[in-house]
Order: C-alpha cells, then structure tokens, then sequence
C-alpha cells in the first residue's frame, strides 16, 4: 500500500514538472518573435545585457520573498560557478555571435540538436541508461525540426563564409546540453529557485561589461518604450521565470526527458511568428510539427520499474 502511495505521488509529480516545462516551452516560443523584433533597434550585446539584469532581479526577489538562503557548502562553490559560467557566459556570447555569422536556417538547425546533446551528455556524466524509446522519441522529434526547416524556405548553407557560425551554433547547443546536466546533482542539495538566482548572478556582471562599449555608442533615447518594455518582459519571464522553471524539470523527472521538451519550442516558435511577424507558414512544415510532438510524447512516456514500484 505505502508503494503504491508513493507511486501515485511521484507520477504527480512527475505530470506537474511536465505542464511547467510545457510553460517554458510556450513562454520561450513567445520570446523568440519578441526577441527577433527587439534587436532590430538594439544592439545584441546591450539588449542581452539589460533583459539579464531584469531577469536577475525578478529571480532573486522571488527567491528572497519565498524562501531563506540556504549556505552553500565549500566543494560546491566551484561547480555552481562552472554551471553559472557554462550557462549564461559561455552559450550566451556564442549564441549571439553565432546567429550573427551564419543563416537563420542553419542557426535553427543545429540549436534543435540540443535534446541529443542533452541524452550523450546525461549518458556520459551520470552513466544512466538511455531507453529505447527515449532514443526513438529523440530521433522523431530532430526528424521533425529538420522538416520544418527544409519546409521554411530559409537559406541553408554548409561551408563558405558562414561556417564559422556554423560551428558556434553547433557549440551552443552542446553547451545548453552541458548545463542541463551540470544542474542535476546540484538539484539535489539545492532548491530550483536558489540555483536559478545564483547561475545569473554569476553570468549577468560578465555579460554586462562585454556589453559597456556598445552601450556608450547608443542612443537610448531614440528608442520608443515598446522596446523597452518587450526587453523588459524577456528578461523577467523568459530569463528570471522560465529558466527557473526548467531547474525544477531537471530536478524532478531527469535531463535526457527535460531536454527534449527543448525541440517543442522552435514547433510553437514557427506558429507565433506566422501570426506576430507574417512569417510563411507551409504544409510540409505542419509536418514536421506534427512529428516533433508525436517524438517528444513518445520519450516522455518511458516506463521502468524500480523496487518492485512502477514510475
């Protein structure tokens, strides 16, 4: 009776780490439009920086509001540094000096091997077995983005002058990948909320002095509010909440199925900049989304059996 208690309480909590990693799926397929028509005005460097101030300052009021802080232990210092630098220093300047180098279409295609990423580095640094299914649903849900891509009419191009930014998109997604899995036994010792806080502590100083030259060339006052406040609204929810948000899916049902959750975003992404951007949308890309969704749902019901106890 106590086993099936404690079944019927992880499979809850399991589904609720799913509808809240579904929110950040859905809170960062809005910003992805949000973001592209921001930086049409602001420098990256500078609009990156600001939304990270903002996104720290949400993280830590919610933090300190909620809950006491809890000391960290002396061995872990070294590794919520490493997770902090690996996640909002490293992928971040990569990312955007990436995007900047090579085309959309590449840029979406090899962030979208992130959730791959995710299982080899899962596999690799907690030596946990990969099932079938979730490989099966991996291979589906990557099938499906690379669908949408080829169906947007966006430029492809291996090679050339854009592969240097190739490289470094490549390089982004490993390390998102990197840090989903860095996260996990730090989740153990510590609370979503305080790791959150103390990863953008440690990534915010580092991305604002990279951002202080381009800032002193701006003219800020030229800007109108609305862009502002659409950098205002991506640094606290999709920075201060949502990465918060995906910590509590890696703490309760484990990197390889929280990193898959990762090929939804482009699929939402594709419909929002259809309706806020008129972006083309075609039949064939309806595909791929189907698909995508069908890969993640097969990853996500993975089953296996631990002490005689179904989860």
């Amino acid at each position: 009776m106590t086993e099936i208690i404690m079944s019927e309480k992880k499979s809850f909590r399991n589904l609720s780490a799913e509808f809240i990693l579904l929110t950040v799926v859905l809170i960062w397929a809005i910003n992805m439009p949000l973001v592209k028509w921001t930086v049409e005005k602001f420098d990256v460097f500078v609009y990156n920086s600001l939304r990270f101030i903002c996104g720290t300052i949400v993280a830590a009021i919610v933090y300190f509001s909620r809950y006491e802080w809890k000391r960290i232990q002396k061995e872990d210092w070294g590794k919520l540094l490493t997770v902090g630098f690996v996640a909002y220093v490293c992928y971040q300047l990569v990312f955007i000096v990436g995007i900047r180098k090579t085309t959309a279409g590449n840029a979406s295609l090899f962030l979208a091997t992130a959730p791959l990423w995710t299982v080899f580095f899962n596999r690799i640094l907690h030596k946990e077995q990969i099932s079938n299914s979730v490989w099966l649903g991996m291979v589906i849900s990557l099938a499906g983005i690379i669908t949408i891509i080829l169906g947007s009419g966006k430029e492809i191009s291996l090679g050339g002058d854009v592969f240097l930014g190739d490289v470094l998109m490549l390089i982004a997604a490993m390390l998102w990948a990197l840090n989903t899995n860095l996260q996990k036994p730090l989740l153990v010792k510590y609370s979503a909320s305080q790791l959150t806080v103390i990863m953008l502590l440690v990534g915010t100083p580092f991305l604002t002095a990279v951002a202080i030259p381009p800032a002193m060339e701006m003219d800020f006052a030229s800007l109108h509010w609305t862009y502002y406040f659409a950098m205002f609204l991506s640094g606290t929810i999709s920075i201060g909440i949502a990465n918060y948000f995906w910590s509590i899916g890696v703490k309760r049902i484990g990197p390889a199925k929280t990193g898959n959750y990762n090929n939804l975003v482009p699929v939402l992404a594709l419909f929002f900049s259809y309706i806020a951007l008129g972006e083309k949308l075609e039949m064939i890309q309806l595909f791929g989304a189907s698909a995508t969704i069908c890969g993640v749902w097969i990853a996500r019901r993975e089953k296996k059996i631990t002490n005689g106890i179904l989860e």
